[in-house]
């Protein structure tokens, strides 16, 4: 059982959190402050486990919503040509 005054979770979350909105731990980060965020429920550092939990959940959605500027803007500056797939001389 956890001990009630224990801040580690809460605070691994919330680093965590912030590594994965800076893309510096772009695909782990995010996954291990929803982890370690849920686990600092009922402890004393649920504050910043919620703040590093809200911070996971957006560096997750933004991995995807990456993709997608990144196929738009490929697309954009080819114009619009997928020229750049074809390999044959």
């Amino acid at each position: 059982m956890t001990d009630p005054s224990d801040t580690t979770a809460g605070t691994v979350s919330l680093i965590m959190g912030i590594l994965g909105c800076l893309n510096i731990l772009p695909c782990i980060g995010p996954i291990l402050a929803l982890v370690f965020g849920y686990s600092s429920k009922g402890t004393a550092g649920e504050g910043s486990g919620k703040i590093g939990r809200i911070l996971g959940w957006i560096a997750i959605c933004l991995i995807p919503l990456g993709f997608i500027i990144y196929v738009i803007l490929v697309f954009v500056l080819y114009g619009g040509h997928w020229a750049f797939w074809n390999l044959t001389p």
